[in-house]
């Protein structure tokens, strides 16, 4: 079957296709827990298949290299969401600070603001979120420290900065009522 895929045969390739299809999706769908996403991706990985089927190896079978093209494919998607979410929270972070500009926080007044929203969070990422951001801690110091694994302190971390944007948009939105009433 390879050796056909290899040289353009379509009945060859659509057969292979209806073989594995269903894999290659349960594959997608046990790590993005996205069934949308799991059907582009499966029909991403066959379309790379099939693109560049001359350059398959005849030394691996050809479920091995479409594991691998999913493989890829599927880092290929990680990139994309980190860009994505990247660029969504520098709007956000733009946002707040046209905002924070529009109702007058200055500067100064910004470490006060934090703090009171760190305040809000749970003990224990306060406790993450201070050693990390406050005091410059890297991960692998502050779960030697809290006596928590270095995944814990990046989880800690993710939820705190998250829940931190929440109270401080929250803030800013309250204050830009509160500036639009008076």
């Amino acid at each position: 079957m390879l050796e056909k895929i290899m040289n353009g045969d379509q009945k060859a390739f659509r057969d292979f296709y209806l073989l594995w299809e269903a894999r290659i999706y349960t594959y997608f769908l046990n790590r993005t827990e996205d069934y949308i996403q799991s059907q582009e991706l499966t029909q991403n990985t066959f379309i790379k298949l099939w693109e560049y089927r001359s350059t398959l190896s005849t030394e691996y079978n050809l479920e091995t290299q479409l594991f691998r093209k999913a493989k890829l494919i599927y880092i290929d998607w990680l990139r994309l969401q980190a860009s994505m979410r990247k660029r969504k929270t520098a709007e956000l972070d733009y946002a707040a600070a046209n905002a924070a500009a529009a109702i007058g926080v200055t500067p100064s007044s910004l470490p006060e603001k934090i703090e009171k929203a760190i305040s809000h969070l749970p003990p224990m990422r306060q406790k993450v979120i201070r050693l990390s951001h406050i005091q410059g801690y890297a991960y692998k110091e502050i779960a030697q420290q809290l006596n928590i694994s270095e995944k814990t302190v990046d989880n800690h971390i993710h939820k705190a900065l998250k829940q931190l944007r929440q109270i401080l948009n929250t803030l800013l939105l309250i204050s830009l009522i509160f500036y639009r009433i008076f």
